[in-house]
């Protein structure tokens, strides 16, 4: 994890507001374009992405050849409605490239999607090393077992996602929780990994929840990874609202 990565995390894991249309981006520093064709392929693949990704809400393409090959993968989050997906997906290309102009490796992360490319190939990959956490902080009633049901609540959201008629993809709620408050939760991996690698990587975020959103006050948190993300919250986040 590149050193900024760090600070950002340190950073975010302080803030206390409610969290609302979140964007995050992640640009290796590490990694420049090497060649202008590079960089035109980097534009062409995102706007493959962007657009198959409006039709389909999850694409993965190709770009390029020999060396200056990219790849890319676009996925919206599986309970907005196309027209969400859409507006969502166009404002991750357009701001993808705007900041992180000579990057081979990026990733943007917004409230109804996620975006990345680079130019080595990631497809079905288990990636978890770039990892940022946002939590929402007020004071329930009973912490330490509002924490055993969240654990509780979460491990069934990820038995849900897994199963193959899911697609990666499950969202919930629980009502008879300490501080009477309803729990809503929701988790999501990327369309490209097998269910044995999705189960991991939400087993992952699941277990580092303590780690990342770890104040006793804390009554939500996002643990986003590159491959998957679990959020849960005392408000409706996802759509329907209601449900």
């Amino acid at each position: 994890m590149a050193l900024y990565h760090i600070i950002l995390l340190l950073f975010l894991s302080s803030c206390s507001a409610v969290f609302a249309d979140v964007t995050i981006e992640y640009c290796s520093d590490n990694l420049t374009i090497p060649t202008t064709q590079m960089s035109a392929n980097i534009d062409s693949l995102i706007a493959e992405v962007a657009s198959r990704t409006s039709q389909n809400r999850f694409s993965i393409a190709t770009y390029g050849k020999g060396n200056d090959t990219v790849y890319g993968l676009g996925q919206c989050r599986g309970d907005v409605n196309s027209t969400d997906c859409t507006s969502c997906i166009q404002d991750a290309a357009q701001n993808i490239r705007t900041n992180c102009q000579n990057q081979t490796d990026a990733r943007l992360w917004a409230e109804n999607c996620f975006l990345r490319f680079a130019a080595i190939n990631f497809f079905g990959k288990l990636d978890t090393n770039e990892v940022e956490s946002l939590y929402n902080r007020d004071h329930p009633q009973h912490p330490s077992a509002f924490k055993k049901v969240v654990a509780a609540f979460m491990s069934k959201i990820r038995s849900e996602a897994i199963v193959p008629a899911n697609q990666g993809f499950a969202k919930g709620k629980i009502t008879s929780i300490p501080a009477n408050v309803t729990l809503y939760g929701l988790a999501q991996c990327t369309g490209d990994l097998s269910m044995q690698s999705c189960n991991e990587c939400l087993n992952l975020a699941i277990g580092n929840i303590p780690k990342f959103c770890n104040n006793v006050k804390t009554v939500g948190c996002r643990v986003l990874y590159s491959s998957c993300f679990v959020r849960y919250e005392i408000y409706p986040f996802y759509y329907p609202l209601d449900a």
